[in-house]
């Protein structure tokens, strides 16, 4: 028998950002955009402007906008290496410590490649210029008046990033830092959740059929749920969630019927950040094993989780069952023995959802729960004074500590 160990603490400000390094990115784009003057315009007679005060004319530019899309993708891509293991913290983007090697090499690729494209664009900035007049000859001279020299340009294009690490200052000014990194949990949850809604409004609203690509997209929430699990100890929960529905998958798409139906329910469930935080809560408090219902005797699905109000920890799971202590909000799954015998199985007496409140008034839910030993099998048709024989040995022993 294995023993099983629930942590729902959690970690102190400090205890975070020793855990952390922040990249703050310094990505700066020319777009070539001039404020748009009034003797830019060819105005019929009569034709009276707007003041500033009122509207704004808006801007031109010098050079086709084409040019420069590849700065902007390079700008994308830096802070998608960011993002892969991070989160936005205070201007920049919270990082493990063991991942950043990993970003600073990936970055310094980056930042040959947007050398690279600076150099080729410089070396034929004039030529674009003049290429671009010549398809607006009625604007000419206005958007010659607004060309920049290439040195200005050269010096407007930067592509740069710096490493360091935070630390928390003694006394009250260390208050608002220390409110910000105890949002960092919340601050993950959301940006999975927003990861999470933008596949499926891409890959499933309107179909009934995925690729593996969408595998690939889970693979980088569950990989980003890893690396940041010591935020908050429901990561691991929800990690091992999403590992249990990708392995159960076909070796190769397309996914449909089933497959598909379990992957949208995950998007889904991974897109509500409430969601995500009460599911992974219960299912971190889960330790017991036993039968297929749950404490209104309905197996519950990812669906249910979806649908479940914000305070309780629903749970999804295909070969294992459930009760919940209520007033604790613990959620204890039970799982089969895989090696009963089934004709047999079918005969025992079904675990009944009954609690016994006294006996768990010390229960402190912010501390660590060791369990070990089997569940015993509850005597059934018990009256309610009875009913502190129903809680499974594992909750009476000395084994058990708060």
């Amino acid at each position: 028998m294995t023993t099983t160990t629930i942590t729902t603490s959690t970690h102190t400000a400090e205890f975070m950002l020793d855990q952390l390094q922040v990249i703050k990115l310094s990505i700066r784009l020319w777009t070539s955009s001039k404020k748009l003057r009034p003797e830019d315009l060819k105005l019929a007679d009569g034709t009276i402007l707007p003041p500033d005060t009122l509207a704004s004319l808006g801007t031109k530019k010098t050079v086709n906008p084409k040019q420069l899309l590849e700065f902007t993708r390079i700008k994308k891509e830096a802070e998608r290496i960011c993002l892969e293991s991070g989160i936005r913290f205070i201007g920049g983007f919270a990082n493990p410590s063991d991942e950043i090697p990993r970003i600073v090499n990936e970055l310094d690729e980056l930042s040959k490649l947007f050398n690279k494209e600076k150099e080729r664009f410089l070396n034929e900035y004039s030529a674009s210029t003049e290429q671009w007049v010549n398809q607006h000859p009625d604007f000419a001279d206005a958007i010659r008046k607004a060309i920049e020299p290439v040195a200005s340009v050269e010096r407007k294009l930067v592509f740069d990033y710096t490493v360091f690490h935070v630390s928390k200052p003694k006394g009250e000014l260390g208050d608002s830092l220390n409110r910000h990194t105890l949002s960092l949990s919340d601050q993950l949850f959301k940006e999975i959740a927003q990861d999470a809604k933008e596949l499926i409004d891409r890959s499933f609203v309107g179909k009934d059929t995925v690729t593996a690509r969408v595998l690939n997209a889970f693979r980088r929430m569950r990989d980003k749920l890893n690396s940041l699990g010591f935020l908050d100890y429901r990561c691991f929960a929800i990690v091992d969630e999403i590992d249990k529905i990708l392995v159960s998958m076909p070796k190769s798409g397309p996914y449909n019927g089933s497959a598909y139906h379990a992957l949208f329910s995950l998007g889904l469930l991974l897109s509500d950040p409430d969601k995500v935080k009460a599911h992974g809560s219960g299912l971190s408090q889960s330790s017991f094993p036993g039968n297929d219902q749950d404490i209104d005797g309905q197996l519950l699905t990812i669906d249910d989780a979806i649908t479940e109000s914000d305070d309780v920890a629903a749970a999804w799971f295909t070969e294992s069952t459930l009760f919940m202590l209520d007033d604790y909000s613990v959620t204890q799954y039970i799982e089969e023995d895989q090696d009963c015998d089934k004709d047999e199985d079918s005969k025992s007496p079904q675990l009944q959802a009954q609690i016994n409140v006294p006996a768990l008034t010390e229960l402190d839910a912010a501390n660590a729960i060791v369990f070990n030993g089997a569940v015993q099998q509850p005597v059934l048709n018990q009256d309610e004074s009875s009913v502190d024989q129903q809680i499974p040995a594992a909750l009476q022993s000395t084994d058990m500590w708060f």
